[in-house]
């Protein structure tokens, strides 16, 4: 019996096919704007473990007593997210209008800041409400992972001091 063989032409149409889709969203994401930076010592600021790193940080006993208040954090931050998002798009809507407006662009931008700064600030006062009730060990422990920064370009999980490789 023969072997069926895929006809070289249909090979070409296929390959043809992926490269130009491939093409497609390279181009498409370089005209959305989108950037791949990798965090370095270009970058403006360290970023800030969240509270993911702050969790992890914690004994499992401490955790589970947190989940909860972060979790209404969250429900009640959202609001404020939202308003983060309407906030960048009239930012970028007045970037883009015309005639251009410096002011009303500036003023968009200033709203921007207010709106990702509450956001901000719901996370840092949830922060300093659960520390608060911790013990001075889980605080310490908290604190610490909060604190440490991965290298640049290599992130690291954050983990319990006392699990942590030496």
């Amino acid at each position: 019996m023969s072997e069926r063989r895929v006809p070289e032409r249909t090979l070409l149409f296929i390959s043809l096919a992926l490269n130009i889709l491939v093409l497609g969203a390279v181009g498409g994401a370089v005209f959305a704007g989108v950037r791949v930076q990798r965090p370095g010592e270009e970058a403006t600021a360290p970023r800030t473990p969240g509270q993911r790193a702050f969790m992890a940080a914690l004994p499992p006993e401490t955790r589970a007593r947190l989940r909860e208040e972060f979790l209404q954090t969250a429900v009640e931050a959202r609001a404020l997210r939202q308003r983060g998002r309407q906030a960048r798009r009239e930012a970028f809507a007045a970037l883009a209008g015309e005639p251009y407006d410096a002011e009303r662009a500036r003023a968009a931008f200033a709203r921007l800041r207010a709106a990702d700064q509450a956001t901000i600030g719901a996370f840092h006062d949830s922060t300093i409400d659960a520390l608060a009730g911790m013990s001075a060990e889980d605080r310490r422990i908290a604190v610490e992972a909060m604190s440490r920064q991965p290298p640049p370009g290599r992130a690291r999980p954050f983990q319990h001091p006392a699990r942590r490789p030496h």
